[in-house]
């Protein structure tokens, strides 16, 4: 049993018809202090060991582990403090936001101040028609 993603605070549960019929969203649990990065676990022909069983529409610390089984099965466990669930999907998906790390690594581009000036007078004399079309050199009557 390995831990896939582990919850901070809230989690939103929802159950849906379609290819990916339980979603899982909140914020990964990380280090203390750091961003909180968030995350989404979707979940493709889950089902639940019981007919009856539903998932309630929040959950609060929860992880989700994957339980070891034979290759070409997939089972997971949901721990949280108001269940443990045992589900059964033909595949699982983790998706989690990487904007603030891309963004961070690739410096942005600095504009030179004349460049930003001469474009914002541009757009604004062709607010004008008559303007616009004296630019441009064509009588549009």
């Amino acid at each position: 049993m390995r831990e896939l993603i582990g919850f901070d605070g809230t989690l939103e549960c929802r159950a849906q018809s379609g290819p990916i019929n339980l979603v899982l969203r909140g914020f990964e649990r990380g280090v203390v202090g750091a961003p909180r990065t968030a995350a989404t676990a979707l979940f493709s022909a889950a089902t639940l060991p019981t007919s009856d069983a539903a998932v309630p529409a929040r959950l609060h610390g929860a992880s989700l582990l994957e339980l070891e089984v034979a290759p070409g099965q997939c089972r997971y466990l949901l721990r949280a403090q108001e269940l443990q669930l045992e589900l059964r999907a033909r595949s699982l998906q983790l998706h989690r936001e990487v904007g603030r790390e891309l963004f961070g690594a690739v410096p942005p581009r600095r504009v030179p101040w004349r460049l930003r000036l001469g474009w914002a007078l541009l757009l604004t004399l062709l607010r004008v028609p008559a303007v616009a079309r004296l630019l441009l050199g064509r009588d549009w009557r």
